[in-house]
């Protein structure tokens, strides 16, 4: 099955605030507050989007989505 992308800029804010947790990830700076709310905000945006689109599904379920991953060539 195809995925399908859109094409969608990324704004400044969000720019600045993928940056900023780079940095902390690879450089150890600390997070500033409102960027750490910003970016759980924007997840449980996302998290919502793709329960909406393909539902929730159990782990069981999904491990055995990620073995057969696994198994392709």
């Amino acid at each position: 099955m195809a995925t399908e992308h859109t094409n969608r800029s990324i704004d400044l804010q969000e720019q600045a605030d993928g940056d900023a947790v780079l940095r902390h990830a690879f450089q150890g700076e600390a997070v500033d507050p409102d960027v750490a709310r910003r970016v759980r905000e924007r997840a449980a945006k996302v998290t919502e989007e793709i329960r909406r689109l393909h539902g929730i599904i159990d782990d069981d379920t999904f491990h055995a989505l990620l073995h057969d991953e696994d198994d392709e060539p």
